[in-house]
């Protein structure tokens, strides 16, 4: 072993072999030292085993769904072991090639620890060899964290190892390797729960990709939490259990396997560099522009420098950094260096971001393409996604481009050599690009930019808001083709809730141009109450809001579509407790929130607390405080609507609680005996506070239990808002036409616990994971951005609306008066009634 070299690499990495045979290109005389086997983490750890099971499973997902494709097979099954097997012999071709490689180029390759000795002297095995130069690919290692109980996780190298799929896997940390296994599992059946302490997940990827991503993995059943932080992972049984908070709210996971995955840290263990005099920051190693360390002629590569810490970009640095040991002067330039996720949709992106890009001042056009309307991704069956560019608005240079989908990975190829060589939109345009392929996409995004694209519709110039329709869509409508659409795909500007129409029939619920304004601002109200909800979670827990708070999340379809079909002059008497149906009926937001402030400017005055909503002119009597309370008083409206001979519709809604109590029963065999105009609307979201319906009651089911009455009686899946929108219009109508009264029970879930207070600990993790794979606001986004009506920056764009306008009205509520204390008793319903004539006789 003992000699002399030119050029001595420490470490095989794809830094470290490239910079070799590099070397030796160079006319070097070349040795490489690797204690491990050749191909460092990436090869045998890293990149390409992740990617070779990341394949497996994406062959998996396209066989299950292989059916329209006229792929016919029963029982598909996933066999685990077959898949590391085929992970083992890719990994040890790519280990046999790359000792080959290094072979062939007249590379020495040395078995063992390497330790820097100094004066150019490195010792291996015990035998101190001299280099020229040397040039150090130590790479990285896992990081670890100080965690109580972190001895019970596994990490990215010990999870490639493990014998069977866990049925429940918990990932602490979000980043790429983290998000690229839970990708995977999720895909191979796994319950994935990803807890990351920043507010986003793939914190170097745009806002808009992570947004497309995270609902891609909520359809799987995927859970991520961000901003949550990990107290510790203890067992729990014979499974463990990861204990964190959010917000200041405690949560808790279990999980048969726990993989911590929040990165790596630069690897210089017993290399001896600061002995040798090489200098070490925060335990990286420090370079200059060339790659120089602070020892004369050690260089230094890769992940040990802590930079970009990629593989492609350590075999770049390892080329830059032989090329000036040969006397060439190259400073490595990394602002084309591409970033790959190998989730499913694939992410990939190079260069600047919008943020990004405008944060340093820069004016930016930016274009996107939906893979929606690419006829090789739609033959492919993968149409999720977009590519987006962001270029200079004055130059047209591309500053950076962005893609989520098929081949993402590959795509961004094209990309990089873009921004790499300054090119402009132009130029991507004026280059073919052949047909029909999927880098066609990144021309029609370059071209979208332009507001020249060809197979989308170019957005206009001055951005409109939708205005209100008076119709919406069908549950059993068409897809509509996305090649040369007519609608723009606009951005909304704080549109109104959508108003009811004069009758929503199946027509009118088709998902198609002429009703987009209308379904657009159900899915903007769906948002709305869903944020709502939300930050009063976060008030109440601040001690803003006393008393009970109840919360609509996960219910948002239920009662938008049991509101909406209700003409102004229909009254609505409800015991439900929640606050999205008060918003959904047009009552203000800000007089919801500051009701449950306790605030003068509240729907009752801030007498009524949480429990409380009241709104004459909208005919909206909402006293909540008793189960099913309102029962016997919806009864009582509607005996008057019949004896004043109108046609209007008394709606009581309530919960699934209030269906085992007397009231109930003794209320709807009043209206069927006297033909009462009521429909009883009831959210059945599953459970009471601790309980499950079927055993709560004799009668899962329970619109049979209005069967009992001999009244009609449906139950439609509350998490379809176009469904609960047709079916409550037609049972609507039937009432107004016949004064009979009917029966609805929208089936759903709730995703938080029965109040606020309710620490949700008796519904199983199985049973929350099977319903948030049908979260009603991801459901329908996904139909409307199928159809082709929207897309994911318009959704971002209805985010920061409404989370922009929930905070006003929590600023609002916050800064309203509270009521004089003398006044307390005041004003709640007779009073205001008395005491306000423009409240009498028919406020419309």
């Amino acid at each position: 072993m003992a000699g002399s070299f030119d050029v001595m690499v420490v470490g095989g990495g794809p830094g470290g072999y490239v910079a070799a045979i590099r070397a030796a290109q160079l006319g070097a005389k070349t040795a490489i030292v690797e204690k491990d086997r050749l191909g460092g983490t990436c090869l045998v750890r890293g990149c390409i085993p992740t990617k070779a099971l990341l394949q497996s499973s994406e062959l998996y997902t396209l066989a299950k769904g292989g059916a329209p494709f006229g792929l016919v097979a029963d029982n598909i099954g996933f066999d685990w072991a077959a898949a590391q097997k085929r992970k083992t012999t890719v990994v040890d071709q790519l280990v046999k090639g790359v000792e080959g490689l290094l072979k062939a180029g007249g590379v020495t390759t040395l078995r063992g620890a390497a330790r820097l000795a100094g004066s150019g002297a490195v010792e291996v095995a015990g035998e101190r060899i001299q280099a020229k130069d040397i040039v150090i690919a130590t790479g990285s290692a896992v990081s670890r964290i100080p965690l109580k109980g972190a001895e019970l996780t596994i990490d990215s190298d010990a999870i490639l190892e493990i014998k069977e799929i866990p049925q429940r896997l918990a990932v602490i940390g979000g980043g790429v390797v983290g998000m690229e296994f839970a990708a995977m599992f999720a895909a191979l059946g796994s319950r994935v729960t990803v807890l990351e302490m920043l507010p986003q997940v793939l914190p170097m990827v745009e806002a808009d990709l992570v947004n497309a991503y995270t609902k891609h993995l909520a359809g799987l059943g995927g859970e991520i939490h961000t901003n949550s932080k990990v107290a510790e992972v203890a067992k729990s049984g014979k499974a463990l259990q990861v204990r964190f908070s959010t917000g200041g709210e405690g949560g808790a996971v279990d999980a048969d396997q726990v993989l911590l995955a929040v990165g790596r840290s630069p690897y210089t263990e017993g290399l001896g560099a600061e002995a040798a005099g090489v200098k070490l920051e925060r335990g990286r190693v420090a370079v200059d522009d060339h790659l120089r360390t602070s020892a004369s002629g050690v260089w230094a590569i890769g992940d040990v420098i802590g930079g970009i810490m990629l593989a492609h970009v350590a075999s770049y640095e390892g080329i830059c950094a032989v090329e000036n040991i040969a006397g060439h002067s190259r400073v490595p330039d990394y602002h084309a260096a591409p970033n790959c996720v190998y989730t499913d949709p694939e992410i990939a992106h190079v260069g600047l971001g919008e943020k990004e890009a405008k944060e340093r001042g820069t004016e930016i056009k930016v274009g996107r393409f939906p893979f929606a309307a690419s006829g090789r991704a739609l033959t492919l069956g993968q149409s999720e996604g977009f590519a987006k560019v962001v270029a200079d608005a004055r130059s047209g240079v591309i500053l950076g481009v962005h893609i989520i989908g098929p081949r993402a990975t590959d795509l961004i190829a094209e990309a990089t050599l873009a921004v790499q060589n300054g090119l402009t939109l132009d130029e991507i345009d004026l280059t073919i690009h052949a047909h029909p392929t999927l880098p066609e996409s990144i021309m029609e995004a370059a071209l979208a930019a332009q507001g020249r694209a060809i197979h989308i519709a170019n957005r206009r110039s001055q951005v409109a808001s939708p205005a209100p329709a008076s119709s919406p869509t069908s549950p059993t409508s068409n897809v509509a083709p996305m090649h040369n659409r007519e609608q723009q795909m606009v951005t909304p500007v704080k549109p109104a809730p959508a108003p009811a129409p004069e009758a929503i029939t199946a027509k009118k619920l088709e998902l198609k141009k002429e009703n987009r304004d209308f379904l657009l601002g159900i899915h903007r109200t769906m948002q709305l109450i869903r944020r709502f909800e939300e930050r009063a979670q976060e008030q109440y827990t601040k001690a803003k809001i006393g008393g009970y708070c109840h919360l609509n999340i996960g219910e948002e379809a239920a009662v938008v579509g049991g509101i909406l079909p209700l003409k102004l002059n229909d009254y609505i008497f409800t015991s439900y407790r929640e606050h999205g149906h008060a918003i959904a009926r047009g009552i203000d937001p800000r007089a919801v929130m500051a009701e449950l402030f306790g605030k003068e400017t509240g729907t009752s005055h801030g007498r009524g607390g949480s429990m409380h909503m009241f709104d004459a002119k909208l005919r909206f009597m909402g006293g909540y405080g008793i189960v099913g309370g309102h029962l016997p008083l919806a009864t009582g409206g509607a005996w008057a609507v019949k004896y004043r001979k109108q046609k209007d519709v008394v709606s009581c809604l309530f919960g699934d609680g209030a269906t085992n109590i007397g009231a109930f029963h003794e209320s709807l065999n009043y209206s069927k005996v006297f033909d009462l105009p009521v429909l009883w609307y009831c959210v059945n979201n599953r459970y009471g506070m601790g309980t499950p319906v079927e055993a709560a009651s004799a009668v899962k089911d329970i619109y049979k239990k209005a069967c009992a009455y001999d009244m009609e009686s449906i139950q439609v899946d509350g998490m379809n808002v176009r469904e609960v929108l047709l079916r409550t219009s037609e049972v609507v109508e039937k009432i107004r036409a016949d004064s009979q009264p009917r029966f609805i029970e929208a089936l759903c879930y709730r995703f938080k616990g029965h109040s606020v207070v309710d620490p949700d600990k008796y519904r199983s993790n199985e049973d929350k994971e099977k319903w948030r794979k049908a979260d009603p606001i991801v459901a329908f986004e996904l139909e409307l951005e199928k159809s082709g009506l929207a897309d994911e920056e318009y959704f971002k764009t209805v985010r920061q609306e409404v989370d922009g306008e929930v905070q006003d009205i929590i600023k609002f509520a916050d800064e309203s008066p509270d009521p004089k204390v003398d006044d307390l008793y005041k004003y709640v319903y007779g009073g205001e009634w008395e005491e306000s004539p423009a409240l009498r006789g028919n406020p419309l």
